[in-house]
């Protein structure tokens, strides 16, 4: 069973026991903007930890304090998470995540869907 959230900066599903979460296009994230897509997660994952298939292309700009928060509450209720880039913004953005927040669950830059969801099977 597919269950769904959106909210103003991301679409949100749950489907074969992993969580995929995509980002709008262009969307800029700010503190504000991280708390309500974790709180979002959050209340999709209903206190169960899933592996992450995070697609940022969508992403424009994340600022300090939302990277900060993403790091850290961000990788709560979750297995490990694959970022799935196919621009040169997004790459910047997933390799400052990995090489500066120095996530807490296994973590990998993957090109496409595809990639990501063979990363993610070994945790699910």
């Amino acid at each position: 069973m597919k269950k769904c959230i959106e909210n103003s900066c991301a679409y949100i599903s749950l489907e074969g026991g992993i969580l995929f979460f995509k980002y709008k296009d262009q969307v800029t994230i700010g503190l504000k903007q991280a708390i309500e897509v974790v709180a979002a997660r959050m209340k999709l994952q209903r206190g169960i930890a899933y592996p992450i298939l995070c697609d940022i292309n969508g992403i424009m700009e994340v600022d300090r304090d939302a990277r900060k928060y993403l790091a850290i509450e961000g990788a709560l209720l979750s297995k490990a998470i694959a970022l799935i880039t196919d621009n040169p913004v997004s790459e910047r953005i997933s390799n400052m995540y990995v090489k500066n927040y120095i996530p807490n669950v296994p973590v990998k830059i993957c090109k496409d869907q595809e990639e990501g969801l063979k990363f993610l099977s070994f945790y699910k």
